[in-house]
């Protein structure tokens, strides 16, 4: 028995060095996982990621942090009333509908994340507009959008001109200055019921992003729910992110990682 436990791992580690087993099961687990995760999602019509958010703030993560940014955390609870209140404003002020295209122009911050999920809240999509563009290529990604309103991050309000403007004279810029955060965060939350955010195919769009174009512009490129939840599974998975682990993107925008999706 003494010699047991060391040969069998020792066939093991073997077995690994010549077949990559232990690299591939990482890698088909979350795969499969992430697949069956989709197809239970879409067979109970709640694709939407913006269940994810409620079922966590509801549940045994709600006082958890959910996001980091600046030396502030909000929690999943918090995140989701915040969201609930975004999503309410957008659709009167804006009157944002299901299936609506709002652009974003902004940088990385918590309202990025609030006006996200805000948007998903009431089923309308966000098009994440880089925040570098200028001129035509700017006036050509909303156009492209359909978005009948873009917001617009005063960090970029000097990349916001009166020719881009000029460009798509039909579209609405709103500055989400100060005035308008107050707005949003004196709005009464409202939770919108399920039929706002049905969704019949997991191929649906989920966000709008833009890619290197072959003519010089940059090009619509839909992420769909499907993409979105099989990464938000696959990559803690094939990780094995813990539940306090601190995931950083670009820009010091963090976010816990433990199942949220």
């Amino acid at each position: 028995m003494a010699l047991a436990a060391p040969a069998a791992a020792a066939g093991l580690a073997y077995v690994n060095a010549k077949t990559s087993f232990f690299y591939d099961y990482n890698l088909v687990v979350p795969s499969l996982t992430a697949q069956i995760k989709i197809a239970l999602r879409e067979r109970k019509d709640r694709l939407s990621v913006f269940y994810i958010l409620e079922e966590n703030a509801q549940g045994k993560l709600a006082n958890k942090p959910f996001m980091i940014f600046e030396g502030r955390q909000w929690t999943y609870k918090e995140v989701y009333q915040t969201a609930l209140k975004y999503g309410t404003w957008l659709k009167k002020k804006y009157r944002v509908m299901p299936k609506d295209v709002v652009a974003m122009d902004f940088m990385n911050s918590d309202k990025f994340i609030f006006i996200w999920f805000g948007l998903w809240s009431i089923g309308a999509k966000p098009a994440f507009i880089n925040y570098n563009l200028t001129g035509k290529a700017l006036s050509h990604c909303v156009r492209v959008s359909t978005a009948r309103v873009v917001l617009v991050d005063p960090q970029v309000l000097h990349n916001v001109t009166e020719d881009v403007k000029n460009e798509v004279s039909n579209v609405q810029f709103e500055i989400f200055g100060p005035e308008l955060e107050a707005e949003v965060m004196t709005t009464e939350g409202v939770r919108e019921p399920d039929s706002t955010r049905s969704e019949d195919k997991g191929s649906n769009i989920a966000i709008l992003i833009y890619t290197s174009g072959t003519t010089g512009l940059p090009k619509p490129a839909i992420v769909s729910w499907q993409k979105v939840i099989s990464s938000g599974v696959f990559i803690p998975g094939w990780n094995k992110f813990k539940q306090d682990d601190i995931m950083y993107t670009v820009g010091q925008l963090g976010y816990t990682s433990k199942n949220f999706l």
